[in-house]
């Protein structure tokens, strides 16, 4: 279901009339706060007293603060912004414990996470005065079993809601990866609420809500708070084998995208073809710190060559290609991904393709799937924006997943990358550096001033569902409100 322009005006005017309900909370609230900063004088340990006062009130509102004064969110860069203002969890535990009800019980909503002692929560810790307890013999440091998520959530343009965007796939993706690395992986519960109790812990730091397409009525955009829940080996060690100790921790920045202000004019990749990000029997689809690690350098690399980021090859389908093609090596070869970013193409057929993940090369991209089941369900509404991208009124949108080499490109009229914290962001143009032993270069019909159609209206779709604009049976689930209850939270959907 798409909300016509009227239920979007009509939405508005109500959330205008929810504003300024909520502005005679935040009044309430500011007196609250008062009352806590003035006890927290005479406290040292104020900081984390006047969060567990705050959150208490938060219970109540059921909205979201305002966001903090003085902060442009708007120019936020994709980092670590204003960790002076940020609050973390972390609990620990051992390989052969585990995690238990003791961490944290879903039934009656206790334990180490969610306990209160002299008004100090014991897994809450202020990200600036209490940093956590590394060793150089720190597993982790010494052998990167690290495994980490990356969220987003939004104040909804809709009704002032707190809302993450599908943090089940995350859950999934991060159990996984946790078993890879011989971490414990959490139970869902207790990823769910440590991801509910860093958020409402550091609401101040949500940014506004995205302004409106004045025509459209669609968000155009805007920060994020990031969060960044982590799974690690933080033991001390020095023999190859699982950490003694392990750690969960969840932290949170505001930022804006990972390819600043390139929401317009598109990226220029470099195609790589000789670093390997990753290989078939490796942890290519595994989010560990070691698959990031590798792809540092040859970004670098091709910065300095005028390229925003990398787009890596499957090395060997590129050094073993099939005698018996009439294709060069380099056009067999066969695409993976971006340094932190799934690759889609938009063919003159009308497919709208992205590498498979059954070589086990790439990441699973919540983005990506999200993109993937918008472009199948809603198809017929892309229909026209695809007509548009070729130029051919009786084409037929279909969507697949399979190998995509590196020939396609030249059928492409449409190329756009996805994730988290790039949302989904146009190229302009792909090509090898003058130095590279086999030169290819192509550029796009779209995407080099503007979004091609296809894309702006992808982008669209997943910007209307995060701002509870659009909906539909199979996406239900999508988006989970901050301040349900944690048993709905877990759930997802919105209750009115």
């Amino acid at each position: 279901m798409v909300l016509t322009k009227s239920c979007r005006t009509a939405f508005t005017l109500a959330f205008i009339q929810q504003q300024q309900q909520q502005q005679h909370r935040t009044h309430l609230y500011n007196v609250r706060r008062t009352m806590v900063v003035s006890t927290e004088k005479k406290n040292t340990s104020s900081n984390r007293k006047f969060k567990a006062a705050v959150n208490a009130i938060k219970f109540v509102n059921r909205l979201p603060p305002a966001p903090q004064k003085g902060v442009e969110f708007a120019t936020l860069p994709w980092n670590l912004n204003l960790p002076e203002h940020h609050y973390y969890v972390h609990l620990t535990t051992d390989p052969a414990s585990g995690w238990t009800l003791d961490h944290y019980d879903p039934k009656t909503d206790k334990g180490i996470l969610t306990d209160v002692t002299d008004d100090e929560y014991k897994a809450l810790k202020h990200y600036g005065q209490s940093p956590l307890p590394l060793y150089p013999s720190t597993t982790s440091i010494n052998y990167g079993t690290t495994i980490w998520e990356g969220l987003a959530c939004r104040r909804s343009p809709t009704t002032g809601k707190a809302l993450v965007f599908r943090p089940q796939m995350n859950y999934a993706r991060f159990a996984r990866g946790a078993h890879a690395m011989c971490l414990p992986p959490p139970s869902y519960e207790l990823f769910m609420r440590g991801l509910q109790m860093v958020l409402q812990n550091n609401m101040h730091l949500l940014p506004p809500a995205p302004e409106l397409d004045p025509e459209t009525g669609v968000p155009l955009g805007g920060a994020k708070l990031y969060i960044r829940p982590m799974i690690l080996g933080s033991g001390q060690q020095l023999g190859l084998h699982a950490s003694p100790q392990i750690s969960l921790v969840f932290f949170v920045s505001p930022t804006g995208s990972y390819f600043q202000g390139k929401t317009m004019g598109g990226l220029k990749l470099h195609l790589e073809t000789r670093k390997s990000r990753a290989a078939r029997g490796g942890t290519g689809n595994i989010k560990c710190s070691g698959n990031y690690a590798v792809t540092m350098r040859p970004l670098i690399d091709a910065k300095e060559h005028g390229f925003h980021d990398n787009l890596y090859l499957e090395l060997d389908t590129y050094h073993n290609p099939s005698p018996s093609s009439n294709l060069s090596p380099l056009r067999q070869a066969i695409l993976q991904e971006l340094s932190a970013a799934n690759v889609f193409l938009v063919l003159e057929s009308g497919e709208i393709v992205t590498p498979c993940l059954s070589r086990g090369t790439i990441l699973p991209g919540v983005t990506r799937d999200s993109v993937l089941q918008l472009a199948k369900i809603f198809k017929d509404e892309l229909q026209p924006f695809m007509a548009k991208s070729v130029d051919r009124d009786d084409v037929e949108v279909t969507v697949s997943e399979r190998d995509v080499r590196v020939e396609d490109l030249n059928n492409a009229v449409e190329v756009f990358v996805t994730g988290t914290a790039a949302e989904v962001v146009p190229v302009q143009s792909i090509g090898t550096s003058p130095d590279d032993e086999e030169q290819f270069s192509v550029k796009f019909k779209h995407g080099e001033s503007e979004p091609g159609p296809v894309t702006t209206k992808l982008l669209e779709m997943l910007r209307e569902v995060v701002a509870e604009q659009r909906t539909h049976d199979e996406i239900h689930d999508w988006i989970h409100d901050v301040y349900a209850s944690p048993e709905d939270f877990r759930k997802g959907g919105i209750k009115n």
